[in-house]
């Protein structure tokens, strides 16, 4: 339990987060729950829109937390597989879904739509920020680790 006088909690409005475009590009992602809103969190949580037609953000996985999503609206094309690259599969997820991701998965997400926006809830559970959750870059196949984020155009 949380020391009682650290029980404090935190309210972060919409219009207080911004939006992050360099993160997971094409996503545009703003962080409402961190280190940088909230002190001491044990996750960090936040809003992703994928503009109509938006293209798959980079190939990854995150070494040190899992991941749980909330669709919000639209439908969202995610391909996932195991972090060998195995049995890799892809499904759509639309408005009203959850989807839990494990540490280790590889994950890919995009806008399934050409002409509909889609949104979606995250939570990167058990870290209080984006760099604590050691994710790993890969080749678009998912088959190698890059030294670093690759550059979307």
């Amino acid at each position: 339990m949380v020391p009682f006088e650290k029980q404090v909690v935190t309210v972060v409005r919409q219009g207080n987060i911004g939006t992050d475009v360099s993160y997971e590009p094409p996503l545009r992602i703003g962080f409402g729950i961190s280190d940088k809103t909230v002190d001491s969190p044990n996750a960090t949580m936040g809003r992703t829109i994928l503009v109509p037609g938006a293209g798959p953000n980079p190939t990854h996985y995150h070494a040190k937390n899992d991941v749980v999503w909330y669709i919000l609206y639209g439908k969202v094309k995610l391909w996932y597989a195991r972090s060998d690259a195995s049995e890799r599969k892809e499904v759509i997820l639309e408005g009203g879904d959850f989807a839990y991701v494990p540490s280790g998965a590889i994950h890919v997400i995009a806008n399934a739509s050409e002409t509909e926006e889609a949104s979606l809830i995250f939570c990167y559970i058990g870290v209080p920020n984006t760099d604590a959750a050691e994710t790993v870059w890969l080749t678009e196949d998912g088959t190698q680790p890059l030294e670093k984020k690759p550059e979307l155009v």
